[in-house]
């Protein structure tokens, strides 16, 4: 199940008739292959949209309902009590281990999903977010309805809620680049967070937090040596758990290293899966796969962000904003572009999100983290340093100023309140480190995944609950390396996990170059051979970046067409935009603050055309 849409009166205020709704009637769906399914009941409606015909994702016994948004698995947990081997699990197997363990059926299930548990008898309604939670769920409660939906949209023209505009989730975006906690776009809908159980009636809204972020800190650690056989293992097993649903697969393979362990993990037959990357031509993203795939004798089909891709480029910026409910910038239609044309192959991609990401020291800013979320974080002061930050973002002059001076005091508290107070017995980099996964991977991820959702199932085997939580014990977690990985040595030590996977599991893997300029094995040489190598390699990149630039993408021209015509023709009916986002395009000022920009350009896109 790859959509959403439930609505619930628990007062019994409205006739049957009104609470129907239908994906497949809005914009933007009509060119979405999939089944769509609803459910009438007494007191609510629920329409979800499939990529196949399938029951398996809805299962009712006696009056429950269980409904799986996302993809569920047993874990390691689950194999210790049960004997069995962790494996994809659906609707009515969860409903069996929901009415045994009741809560605590969370300890034994891992995936990314929201699980919908409707009970008609009582009139109520739980929702289990998985623990990381980068597929979300958006919900609006008010006078005794609840609508829910992986389409803001949806829930807006359900009739029920206002779209009144969240001005703290304007600010919140101009600072970090996303969206901190639960709030969203309108002050009526907010997204489920991540490891929590919430349960609505008629007697309102109850959560309970099951897990979070603090609970992957762990004082002593595994031996390294240890460590690289009981990670690799893992990430053996997850790689071939996560495509055991389908016969065929698509793998992302670039120049780095997440998507080239996956390939080194994979037990699929050549003939069964493709690997691909996306790029300009020429670019490492597209030179670098073909030699590893040419090594490997595998199949490998490069998608060129060429000329066709610019002719369709305005239609897929629409798709990337309205997919992901206004999260992801402009900058992010080659995903829509991309999986349109893989999808003919399989619905079903391994891609090495995550992976890196909590492997790595905290030292590329501007992703996951921005300047001014490092200067926080790191900060003595953290309440006057997030008022100089806020009176920098004002000087940007992309919203209304009024709506920062009215909420910069409320916004300073809150954010003091939830990352700093709640972490007080922590030092600073580690707090840090909580920020970044509870909010920065997770939202990051999250514009991807679901612009990806409508074209193909995402699959992320790095950032399964059970690797993380034993990525988080082991001296290869970036959380133990070193302040903002200042140090080399440090930053390389997350490398060595990849170096050891490609030997073990495919050796010529390591032998193809990365796009830092260096190849996997260059890691695993004696000392001081290895860094020598390591050197040589880096320098080599920097005189290449500082001649050819981004190789990949093109973003600057792709889009300065688009900004033009929303610009232009986009009316600002929310009132909440200012002069400065038309004063930086035409200046040319917005190239150097290009990220912000292109979510300032989403994010006014998406809320006037509500």
């Amino acid at each position: 199940m790859f959509d959403y849409y439930q609505i619930v009166d628990f007062k019994r205020k409205k006739n049957a008739a009104e609470l129907k709704n239908s994906f497949l009637k809005k914009y933007l769906y009509e060119k979405i292959s999939s089944y769509e399914y609803s459910k009438d009941f007494d007191n609510s409606f629920a329409c979800y949209l499939e990529r196949e015909k399938t029951d398996k994702n809805h299962f009712e016994k006696d009056g429950l309902n269980i409904f799986i948004y996302g993809t569920v698995y047993t874990n390691n947990l689950y194999k210790e009590v049960s004997g069995e081997n962790p494996k994809i699990i659906y609707a009515s197997y969860v409903h069996d281990l929901f009415k045994k363990y009741e809560d605590k059926f969370t300890g034994y299930i891992k995936g990314s999903f929201v699980i919908v548990v409707y009970n008609e008898k009582v009139n109520e309604i739980k929702i289990i977010t998985d623990r990381l939670n980068v597929m979300p769920l958006y919900y609006a409660f008010k006078d005794e309805i609840l609508v829910i939906s992986s389409s803001v949209r949806m829930i807006l023209e359900s009739g029920f809620i206002s779209k009144e505009i969240n001005n703290v989730a304007l600010v919140h975006q101009l600072i970090f680049d996303y969206v901190l906690g639960t709030e969203t776009y309108f002050n009526d809908i907010s997204r489920f967070n991540n490891g929590t159980l919430y349960l609505f009636n008629d007697k309102g809204k109850t959560e309970k937090e099951y897990w979070n972020v603090e609970k992957l800190y762990n004082e002593k650690l595994i031996s390294k040596g240890e460590a690289l056989e009981m990670l690799s293992s893992q990430l053996h097993e997850n790689t071939n758990l996560y495509c055991s649903d389908t016969d065929k697969l698509l793998v992302a393979l670039t120049g780095g290293f997440d998507g080239r362990a996956n390939l080194a993990l994979l037990d699929k037959k050549p003939e069964d899966f493709l690997c691909y990357s996306y790029g300009m031509q020429g670019s490492r993203q597209i030179e670098i796969p073909k030699l590893i795939t040419k090594e490997l004798k595998i199949n490998y089909n490069p998608v060129l962000l060429d000329a066709k891709y610019e002719a369709e480029h305005d239609e897929c910026t629409l798709e990337a904003i309205e997919y992901s409910n206004g999260n992801a910038p402009i900058i992010r239609s080659n995903y829509p572009y991309a999986y349109k044309i893989l999808s003919s192959y399989s619905r079903t991609i391994m891609t090495g999100l995550f992976g890196s990401e909590v492997m790595r020291p905290l030292h590329n800013l501007g992703i996951m983290m921005n300047d001014y979320s490092e200067k926080l974080f790191l900060s003595d002061d953290p309440k006057n340093t997030l008022r100089e930050i806020i009176k920098d973002v004002k000087s940007k002059n992309y919203i209304d100023e009024k709506i920062i001076d009215d909420n910069t005091e409320a916004i300073v508290e809150k954010i003091y309140e939830e990352y700093f107070e709640k972490y007080k017995n922590y030092n600073k980099i580690l707090r840090f480190f909580f920020f970044i996964i509870q909010e920065g991977v997770r939202k990051y991820f999250s514009q991807e995944i679901q612009i990806e959702r409508m074209f193909v199932t995402t699959r992320f085997p790095f950032f399964d609950d059970d690797f993380v939580q034993l990525m988080f014990k082991t001296p290869f977690a970036g959380m133990y390396n070193g302040f903002l990985g200042k140090s080399k040595i440090k930053r390389r030590k997350g490398q060595l996990l990849y170096a050891y996977i490609y030997r073990r599991f495919k050796p010529g893997l390591g032998k193809v170059e990365l796009d830092r300029g260096y190849k996997p094995e260059d890691l695993l040489r004696p000392f001081p051979f290895n860094y020598l190598y390591i050197l040589k390699g880096v320098r080599k990149i920097s005189v290449y970046k500082k001649i050819k630039g981004n190789d990949t993408f093109d973003s600057v021209k792709w889009t300065k067409g688009f900004i033009t015509n929303t610009l232009e023709n986009q009316k600002d009916k929310s009132g909440k935009f200012a002069c400065g986002l038309k004063e930086s395009f035409y200046s040319g000022a917005y190239t150097g603050d290009l990220l912000k920009y292109s979510h300032m350009i989403s994010v006014y896109k998406y809320i006037n055309s509500i």
